[in-house]
């Protein structure tokens, strides 16, 4: 693996350690978080990024039962605590704000995967088939300009994960700096799972690096072949059906049935993940907003 850019996310390379356990629940939240790091770190795959979603959503319904527990509603409620569970709030918006644009994003992926599918399977001309393949390859070009902002925003949401260190480290209430170690380590991997999120869109599974490289362009050299295997040069779902459709104008005039049936079955089986991947992320939506109450909650006591 590439080194890690100055951008680089800190729990890439620390360990999630919990040494003092305020609550059983967090010997829970420790073991998924580990799980979600390892696979977090494998290649954007949607398979992979489906397995992380799931795992995600079960985190959280662990970290609803710290925060509501009321041992934790004691440690966390003083005064003293409330400017960090203030800024926890606002890194749940953060976080809401990223999952709704990533939900929209796949969604209009999707859209467009029909689109081009229904033309190929008409084969109404060259012609027709050349301008969805047009409009659908703008659609790319927009979203990765998208995702630029979004890894902004990401890495800013970082930067607070960061300053969360500096609460473990001032407190001297070891049961509260377990339970903060918990919720940070928590926050870690929400950053990891969206980043891979953001990946999926824009960087090649075989280069994971971090956030220079998710703004990176790609590139493609030479045509593909099928295809259960992926081809050299081709990085993921979604790669792949750039090379396939590269193909098509590239070849237009000489383009056979085997490049169209290619294609067609690539952009089948992504619509397919993409619903998986939208179900995972409406399950973690619905867990962020959840959390966000309780927070919300804990600051009105």
């Amino acid at each position: 693996m590439a080194a890690a850019s100055k951008f680089s996310i800190k729990s890439q390379t620390k360990s999630i350690s919990m040494p003092c356990r305020s609550h059983p629940t967090t010997f829970h939240i420790e073991e998924l978080l580990n799980k979600i790091k390892t696979t977090s770190g494998e290649a954007a795959s949607a398979d992979a990024i489906c397995s992380s979603l799931s795992l995600m959503t079960t985190l959280y319904k662990y970290m609803d039962n710290l925060l509501t527990s009321s041992t934790t509603q004691i440690l966390i409620s003083h005064e003293q605590n409330k400017k960090w569970i203030d800024e926890l709030v606002d890194e749940s918006v953060k976080f809401l704000d990223i999952c709704g644009n990533v939900r929209d994003m796949l969604s209009e992926t999707k859209d467009h995967c029909r689109d081009l599918y229904s033309a190929l399977r008409r084969r109404k001309g060259d012609s027709n088939i050349k301008n969805i393949i047009t409009k659908y390859n703008c659609f790319r070009k927009k979203m990765k300009k998208k995702v630029k902002g979004l890894v902004a925003n990401l890495k800013h949401v970082d930067n607070m994960v960061t300053g969360f260190g500096s609460v473990v480290v001032d407190s001297d209430n070891h049961q509260l700096a377990a339970v903060i170690r918990a919720v940070v380590g928590v926050s870690e991997v929400t950053i990891m799972v969206l980043e891979s999120l953001l990946t999926f869109f824009c960087v090649p599974v075989s280069k994971p690096n971090r956030w220079s490289v998710v703004v990176s362009k790609l590139t493609h050299k030479g045509r593909v072949a099928c295809e259960e295997q992926p081809e050299q040069g081709v990085v993921n779902e979604l790669e792949s059906i750039d090379a396939a459709l590269k193909v098509l104008c590239k070849y237009e005039s000489s383009c056979d049935m085997s490049d169209v049936q290619i294609a067609q079955c690539r952009l089948d089986r992504l619509g397919a993940e993409i619903e998986s991947m939208e179900s995972g992320l409406e399950s973690v939506f619905r867990c962020l907003v959840r959390t966000r109450v309780f927070l919300l909650n804990i600051i009105s006591q």
